[in-house]
């Protein structure tokens, strides 16, 4: 499931069916497959885009329409939808689409609601027609090609601003990931070494507080395009995925800031294993400004009800204010090009991760595919499991039903 926000900005003309077809492959990044997407409206005004996949059948198609509806009636701004179909299955023999009972169904449910479904269009591998439209003299049933759509007005205008999208989904999460930057084999003997030599220390007071600033300034620079290059930082940041609490500690960070993500671990059970020093590899120390000699500061962590309540709630979704997106896209980068060269409970952490940013986002379907393969990697891993079944329920964070709080990733916008 996807679920794109309203665009703040509505300096898009559309002006035809093919244009919103169109609109619909570049707000999404990718052609659906098996696929019901639906767009709100509000006036003339396209809004809020939510694409789910098909039931494997119609057999209660009222509770497949009232679950999507539950999800259109977020943006409370819309008073309409439009659908399109995106399947393989063949028109039935009389001519007409397929699903019919399920889209008369997500019909009733809608106008319950207050949306009025305007319009809608089926859409296969070679063709595209109208969905409601029985007047073979401006309906053919055998449609219009589906070039048409990639010739459209509004798809050209996409394109020439650097908008684009992928053949399959698959194909689309591909794209976000980078190519390896250094040995995964080298890299990960340095993983090893690092895990040896803090064990169970990763909880310690000061060895906790430098690992996060270390990810903390890696957030920074990766906000800044500087991408990270050294792989015994890399290694380091690998390694401390193994601890759980710092897993979840580099979310909150990128999503809520510094004060939340240290305070709310305190106040969230951090276990302190071990005591001493911290241990940061040298390259570590330079970046964030200390000598190889020098002792690193441990700041006491003042955990309060507030920064314990909102580490939890950001992380299960639940947090009703602003995150933090632009960090939360550094993150994405970071995370993406660790997950290159990272094998085994590291690798694993960071496609969760991946798949929790994109959920964050409101990209169920790429988060499915980031938390398929985390699983792939280590099967069982418990935050994958969750999310996947958070995700395959079609839960939407809280943020995410609000225009004003939702992620925003320049989307194409149209009027």
């Amino acid at each position: 499931m996807t679920s794109t926000p309203p665009p703040q900005d509505l300096p898009f003309k559309v002006t035809s069916a093919a244009d919103i077809l169109s609109y619909i492959l570049h707000t999404l990044g990718f052609q659906p497959a098996e696929s019901l997407v639906l767009l709100t409206m509000c006036g003339k005004r396209v809004g809020a885009t939510l694409r789910v996949d098909l039931p494997d059948n119609d057999l209660d198609p009222d509770g497949y329409a009232a679950g999507v509806c539950s999800i259109l009636t977020s943006d409370t701004t819309a008073d309409g939808a439009l659908l399109a179909l995106y399947t393989s299955e063949p028109l039935t023999r009389g001519g007409m689409p397929p699903r019919r009972n399920l889209v008369r169904s997500l019909g009733r449910s809608l106008g319950g609601a207050g949306l009025q479904l305007r319009d809608g269009w089926l859409v296969t591998d070679t063709m595209w027609r109208d969905y409601f439209c029985t007047d073979p003299g401006c309906c053919p049933p055998s449609g219009h090609p589906i070039e048409s759509v990639l010739t459209s007005p509004l798809n050209a205008e996409l394109t020439f601003r650097g908008s684009s999208f992928a053949d399959t989904l698959d194909a689309a999460v591909e794209t976000d990931l980078p190519a390896a930057w250094t040995d995964p084999a080298e890299l990960a003997r340095l993983c090893r070494s690092e895990q040896v030599q803090l064990g169970h220390r990763w909880t310690s007071p000061s060895q906790f507080i430098a690992t996060l600033r270390l990810w903390d300034c890696l957030l920074a620079r990766t906000a800044s395009k500087v991408p990270i290059t050294d792989v015994g930082v890399a290694a380091h940041l690998l390694a401390s995925l193994i601890s759980r609490p710092i897993r979840d500690a580099v979310l909150v960070l990128a999503a809520l800031g510094w004060e939340i993500s240290v305070n709310g671990s305190e106040g969230n059970s951090l276990r302190r294993a071990g005591t001493g020093a911290a241990h940061l590899p040298a390259s570590a120390r330079t970046m964030l400004g200390f000598g190889p000699d020098e002792r690193l500061p441990v700041e006491p962590m003042k955990p309060a009800a507030a920064h314990t309540r909102d580490f939890c709630d950001v992380l299960i979704g639940q947090y009703r204010g602003q995150l933090q997106w632009e960090q939360v896209d550094a993150a994405h980068t970071l995370l993406s090009r660790l997950s290159a060269v990272a094998v085994g409970e590291p690798r694993a952490a960071l496609l969760t991760m991946l798949g929790w940013i994109e959920w964050a986002r409101g990209r169920g379907s790429r988060a499915h595919v980031y938390l398929g393969e985390a699983l792939a990697e280590i099967p069982g891993y418990s935050l994958a499991e969750l999310l996947e079944e958070v995700v395959g329920r079609g839960m939407l964070a809280e943020w995410s039903r609000d225009k004003d709080l939702a992620w925003r990733n320049g989307a194409p916008h149209a009027a």
